[in-house]
């Protein structure tokens, strides 16, 4: 333990002048007692200290004055405390941008709300997460960052995403996991990947079992959270000019969406991945989080020292004390 301010120790000689003073009291009052006493039937009535009230008085002046003392002086104590380290690693989230991932079946639509909790898990990513990149896909796909730290880069391409207008038919997710997994190759540091689909679960492409192949054979695992509720529900389109409409097939009949877990959850078992259904959107952060924590890998134990402010403890002691001496007066 160390202390601050050593200088404010030399005050707890005022420990005897109580002690002294106390003994002066107690000898005057003992003295008022056996001169004056006080008939056995009045005891009842009087307001005379008896001994062990006097000794509970000191008691409580001593333990004040010298936890006062204490907390002035700023003791500190040395803490050691010994914290994981676990390996570094790049997390690549695969996004699908279709025209269903408009459905409002999770307010305000499934996309919107997909974005959201990604922002919302990058802004608290655990330490083991290094730099993030952002593959979207509809029928296509298209790299909107490779591996970067740069987080409020990702939010733009994420704004970007909630403002786009343009419906985007089809949906690939083959062809998807296959540029998912070019980026990790072009990238220069050899960083484990952590990939992940954020995903309604349509698929209307011919490229994933090439794609699934590709990541087993490379023993890399695909975590996928399926977002959307189990209704079918509509599809809403804006217009540029800002007006709304709906989705329709040839015939004029409105088209109807329902989210579908099937695809996901092949893609997760066959790759050795987890896959986490989100149905109403506000426990997609939580989801991704998890996935996040379960693939952390220990590396080692990182020891730190640091000192602890007690001065606290100090005035809690002076607190209790102070209303204990406040009764006994």
């Amino acid at each position: 333990m160390r202390f601050l301010r050593p200088d404010m120790l030399q005050w707890l000689l005022l420990l005897p002048v109580l002690i002294a003073c106390w003994m002066v009291q107690n000898h005057y009052l003992r003295r008022v007692s056996r001169a004056a006493p006080i008939a056995p039937r009045f005891l009842a009535l009087s307001r005379r200290t008896h001994a062990r009230s006097r000794a509970a008085m000191l008691a409580a002046a001593l333990t004040f004055a010298g936890a006062m003392v204490f907390a002035l002086a700023r003791p500190q104590v040395l803490m050691t405390a010994s914290n994981p380290e676990f390996e570094r690693q790049d997390l690549i989230i695969v996004l699908d941008r279709s025209v269903s991932m408009r459905a409002r079946d999770i307010a305000p639509s499934r996309l919107v709300r997909a974005t959201l909790e990604i922002r919302n898990f990058l802004q608290h990513r655990p330490d083991a997460i290094d730099r993030v990149a952002l593959v979207g896909f509809a029928d296509s796909s298209l790299v909107l960052s490779y591996p970067t730290a740069d987080v409020g880069s990702l939010f733009f391409y994420l704004d970007w995403i909630d403002d786009e207008t343009t419906p985007l038919f089809g949906t690939n997710m083959g062809g998807a996991l296959i540029s998912a997994l070019a980026v990790a190759h072009k990238d220069q540091r050899k960083t484990r990947k952590l990939f992940l689909l954020v995903s309604d679960g349509e698929d209307h492409g011919t490229e994933l079992d090439t794609a699934l192949g590709m990541f087993r054979s490379e023993r890399i695992q695909v975590h996928c959270v399926g977002i959307g509720s189990s209704a079918a529900v509509t599809i809403p389109l804006r217009t540029p000019e800002g007006r709304e409409s709906f989705l329709l097939d040839d015939e004029g009949r409105l088209i109807r969406t329902r989210f579908s877990e099937s695809t996901l959850r092949r893609i997760a078992e066959t790759t050795g991945g987890r896959y986490i259904r989100s149905s109403s959107g506000s426990e997609m952060a939580e989801a991704i989080s998890t996935i996040v924590r379960g693939e952390r890998k220990l590396v080692g134990w990182k020891t730190t020292t640091e000192y602890r402010d007690l001065y606290g403890a100090g005035l809690a002691a002076a607190l209790v004390a102070g209303a204990a001496l406040w009764l006994f007066l």
